[in-house]
């Protein structure tokens, strides 16, 4: 049995609430600034003390009956800011991590393309844009 491995799993809290039909969260990458000093001979790069907040893409299966879809264009077209909290767990549910991003508005809403010859579930894909970002809870 493999005990140190987990396989990870995703949830999705809107001001506290789960929205349903998540299949999707976005990579959430953390990046410091930089600059160049050149020396003789050499240009070194070192942290200019600036850390740059991501956005983050979701995704939504839209189910009928289900509110998931409404909420995500209120979001976007009355420019509305919620406070997003992003649970990590394992395959069982268990929690390890979570991140809380505040003032979280919508950068990006998108209605997939269609393809007669290929079609695919009703999906909504946003892009999150937080005020801050904060990581908390570690296992």
């Amino acid at each position: 049995m493999q005990r140190n491995d987990m396989a990870e799993k995703k949830r999705v809290l809107v001001d506290g609430e789960e929205l349903p039909g998540l299949f999707m969260v976005g990579e959430i990458s953390m990046e410091k600034g930089s600059i160049e000093v050149p020396e003789f001979k050499r240009i070194r790069i070192i942290q200019n003390g600036i850390v740059k907040i991501p956005t983050v893409q979701i995704g939504y299966k839209v189910q009928r009956n289900s509110k998931t879809l409404a909420f995500l264009r209120n979001w976007f077209f009355k420019d509305e800011d919620h406070d997003v909290t992003i649970i990590r767990t394992d395959a069982a549910g268990v929690e390890f991590a979570r991140t809380l991003l505040t003032g979280v508005e919508l950068l990006k809403y998108t209605e997939p393309p269609f393809d007669g010859a290929n079609p695919t579930f009703a999906k909504c894909e946003p892009v999150l844009v937080p005020w801050d970002l904060i990581p908390v809870g570690v296992i």
